[in-house]
């Protein structure tokens, strides 16, 4: 009987031992790798990328003629050049001088003879071949030659201001307005000429 006893506390204490064993040496299934990350994109400057969508930007000459005709014949011809590019900040002339009048044999006065020239908008156009120009001229010049008017008298100064906003097609010389002067029957034309800068 005492044998019994002790046979059957073996067992007791040998199955769960077993179990653990068991469980010590069972295999768990390993699990799938992770799905490999998509590739970083390439390393891409901000600068860079509006360079990529920006076509780059021409510069051009810009030659702007003021030819004066009187009775047919050319008189004057005062000619201003510019570099313009449709980014940049709007270029500009200033042409002004004094001229000293004399109003009386011991006496006389400055007055200011003026051209000024303001590129307002510069855009090339889809086709590549033309380009819209907004040109604003202001001017101030005398109405007569002070030297043919009568001693000491103060010559009259007409001030102009003129807006154009051609399409000018690119190399080729046009005439964007004229004035006219039927008093004094002179014409002053106004002419531009848009070439790429390295043209010659």
């Amino acid at each position: 009987m005492r044998t019994l006893r002790l046979i059957l506390a073996v067992m007791l204490l040998a199955t769960p031992m077993l179990y653990a064993q068991e469980a010590g040496t069972q295999k768990t299934e390993p699990l799938p790798p992770p799905p490999p990350a998509p590739p970083a994109p390439p390393a891409h400057d901000a600068s860079q990328a509006q360079k990529d969508q920006t076509p780059p930007d021409e510069a051009y000459r810009i030659t702007i003629t003021f030819k004066t005709t009187e009775a047919g014949k050319t008189t004057t011809q005062r000619t201003y050049t510019m570099v313009a590019t449709s980014r940049a900040s709007a270029p500009r002339i200033r042409d002004d001088s004094r001229i000293y009048v004399k109003t009386s044999p011991s006496s006389g006065q400055y007055m200011d003879v003026r051209t000024d020239l303001d590129i307002l908008q510069f855009i090339r156009t889809k086709t590549g071949n033309d380009v819209l120009l907004s040109l604003m001229i202001s001017t101030e010049n005398f109405v007569n030659n002070p030297t043919d008017q009568d001693p000491y008298k103060p010559p009259i100064i007409r001030s102009r201001q003129y807006n154009v906003t051609p399409t000018l097609p690119i190399g080729k010389l046009v005439t964007v307005c004229t004035v006219v002067d039927a008093a004094n029957d002179s014409n002053v034309d106004v002419q531009v000429l848009v070439q790429p800068l390295n043209a010659k």
